[in-house]
């Protein structure tokens, strides 16, 4: 009786251990299917490990894009995720991403005050690129130099530079004014205050006649020539 209920006894134990195992490896086979297997995604492109990821139903994460001397541009330098471990299927694979070679330094001479022709000759030697040239009127730079850049003198990793350029002063109408009768000692006065070059012929004390005649439209920095004589007395 007692050698029937020992034999029955370790059938249950083993039937029991069986059903365990079973168990376990079901459920165990369950999660594998819950899982995926991270592969190597290193040296390959963006492209290419993103479709690689999708098939595992995973995604790829940019966590961010660094200089690498060894790694062309866009294609990944280093997983965070090591190949061949099991992370939950939807999970992010972390990536670096090469920006390709850097690290390379410019020294950036200062232009400011320069003109344009003079830098672009001197950038040349320095194996530096002109970017934008942006052009505006300044009434204290000449027409041509350089009034500011960017990136500013000093090292800098970029090899290009922007300038902003004088166009010079705007240019400024006057009607002529009239300098007949007017003393030479006027004349020149009121030439000088508009900015207007007096050329005198002649010798004598007033303005006798004039060109151009006034009222005629000069622009500034321009010239208008005066005769010079003696006013007439009459008794």
């Amino acid at each position: 009786m007692f050698k029937n209920f020992l034999k029955y006894f370790l059938y249950f134990v083993i039937f029991a251990a069986l059903g365990a195992g079973g168990s376990y490896l079901l459920f165990k086979m369950i999660d594998l299917r819950k899982t995926a297997e991270v592969p190597v995604l290193t040296g390959r492109s963006i492209t290419e490990a993103t479709e690689l990821l999708n098939q595992r139903k995973l995604s790829l994460n940019i966590k961010s894009r660094n200089y690498d001397n060894n790694i062309p541009e866009g294609y990944i330098a280093q997983q965070l995720q090591e190949p061949g471990k099991r992370i939950k299927s939807g999970s992010e694979v972390d990536v670096i991403v090469s920006s390709g070679k850097g690290g390379e330094m410019y020294v950036m001479p200062s232009f400011e005050g320069q003109p344009l022709d003079e830098a672009k000759l001197t950038l040349s030697n320095f194996d530096i690129k002109v970017g934008k040239v942006t052009w505006l009127h300044s009434d204290t730079a000449d027409k041509g130099v350089i009034i500011a850049q960017r990136p500013l003198p000093g090292n800098t990793g970029k090899n290009e530079i922007n300038f902003l350029v004088s166009l010079g002063p705007y240019d400024v109408f006057y009607k002529c004014p009239s300098f007949l009768n007017m003393t030479i000692d006027d004349a020149r006065t009121l030439a000088e205050n508009l900015g207007i070059e007096l050329i005198e012929q002649d010798e004598g004390s007033k303005v006798v006649s004039q060109k151009p005649e006034s009222g005629a439209i000069i622009g500034k920095g321009g010239s208008v020539e005066v005769t010079l004589g003696r006013s007439r007395m009459w008794f």
